[in-house]
């Protein structure tokens, strides 16, 4: 490939790249102009290279060539649709036309952390902002949003301003959950900062907020980062297996504490897996989403329903099987794999396969100085797509496919010449 590092257009993309990345966690607007003028100076700097293995990045456009054509068998035929998802083609051209190396790379880690970093900042300043009360000429700090909850409840029906929904104010909170273990995983992965100290403070900063956000996948996913990151680091077998063990067992009780996760507990405990039809909260309703998706895709197993149409008929769904608080909500599939499989059938679903496939093979390359965080990154998204439609929001697309991108960009010039 054509050395084009002192070209000045291919340094500005590289700062636009920088920007982008560091945007993801913050605002949505501001990702997107980023993205937009990334797009713009990437099809400028568009080279061809007989060495590039161009099939991974043609895996996302075929995704969204078939969300296009689903379109054509929806009632309704809207472009937005394919606007949201337009990610699926701009981020593989973006990589296309970029060079990701060791230096390159480890930025784009630093920035994306950074920007987690400032996204927290800005919760705890509007949580704190927001508990902040005059009453009777004093000041009052009340973090409960509905005074006729307890704390217990306030947290579990996210009525607190320092918990769920309330808390995140940026993304969901099952994306900022996937977001801050994606950022332990860089820290872990590499030394973003000449003082280690500023690792760990962040490091625990960020675990903090994973609780907080009371993502019950988001806790999982954090402590198996960190217990994998031990594994891997730990020198005698001894340690590889009592690190870990000592890590989850730890997790465990940390999930139990976690308000949202001992109410989850005790609803299994005494109900199990079975579906009520007035729940109102908890994994309940991911059954219901579950349940109704999986009944949709076994009447349309071919070409599924059209990405204009999953909701609507989701709805319809819902609204026969008497599960008010999915229709009310609108829920989605609240799974990857069913909602493409829903929108674009079976290829839908193949390519999601595929794309999962190109990176694992990311793992494959043995001097690749980011094999620890390629590993972690998979396994936050292996967790991710079974509870959460991340291909269905701007949040989750621009997020996926930019580590998607990053990783097997930088996974084919390992050990290749500048």
């Amino acid at each position: 490939m054509k050395k084009i590092d002192s070209n000045g257009l291919y340094k500005i993309q590289k700062v636009v790249l920088y920007a982008f990345t560091f945007s993801l966690p913050l605002f949505q607007k501001l990702a997107t102009l980023f993205l937009v003028l990334l797009t713009a100076i990437s099809l400028l700097t568009l080279t061809k290279s007989k060495s590039f293995d161009y099939k991974p990045y043609l895996i996302p456009a075929a995704l969204y060539v078939l969300m296009g054509i689903s379109l054509l068998y929806s009632d309704s035929f809207e472009l937005k649709y394919l606007e949201n998802r337009a990610s699926l083609i701009a981020l593989p051209l973006v990589f296309l036309s970029l060079r990701i190396e060791g230096d390159i790379f480890k930025k784009c880690i630093k920035a994306f952390v950074f920007g987690c970093l400032v996204a927290i900042a800005a919760c705890y300043a509007n949580a704190i902002y927001n508990s902040l009360i005059w009453v009777n000429g004093k000041l009052i700090f009340e973090p409960v949003v509905h005074g006729d909850f307890s704390f217990f409840e306030a947290v579990v029906r996210d009525g607190n301003y320092f918990f769920s929904g309330f808390f995140s104010i940026f993304h969901d909170t099952i994306y900022f959950a996937i977001f801050l273990n994606t950022a332990i995983a860089g820290m872990l992965s590499f030394q973003l900062w000449k003082k280690k100290v500023w690792d760990v403070l962040a490091l625990l900063l960020c675990t903090l907020v994973i609780f907080q956000l009371s993502s019950k996948v988001g806790i999982i996913s954090c402590f198996l980062v960190f217990a994998i990151h031990l594994i891997y680091r730990a020198k005698t077998r001894v340690r590889r297996i009592l690190i870990p063990v000592a890590v989850i067992f730890f997790g465990i009780l940390f999930f139990q504490q976690n308000p949202r996760g001992k109410s989850m507990i005790n609803k299994f405990k005494t109900e199990g897996l079975t579906i009520e039809a007035n729940q109102r909260f908890g994994y309940t309703l991911r059954l219901m989403s579950w349940e109704t998706s999986l009944e949709l895709i076994r009447e349309n197993p071919i070409f599924g329903v059209g990405v204009a149409d999953a909701q609507n008929l989701l709805n319809d769904k819902y609204e026969k099987k008497g599960y008010n608080t999915p229709m009310q909500q609108e829920l989605n599939s609240h799974n990857t794999f069913f909602q493409i499989y829903l929108e674009c059938g079976i290829l839908g679903f193949l390519s999601i396969l595929m794309l999962l496939y190109y990176l694992i093979r990311t793992l494959s390359k043995k001097k690749n100085d980011a094999l620890q965080f390629n590993g972690l990154f998979i396994l936050i998204v292996l967790l991710a797509f079974p509870f959460e439609s991340v291909l269905n929001r701007f949040s989750g697309i621009a997020f996926f496919m930019f580590f998607y991108g990053l990783l097997i960009n930088h996974n084919q010039h390992v050990g290749q010449n500048s």
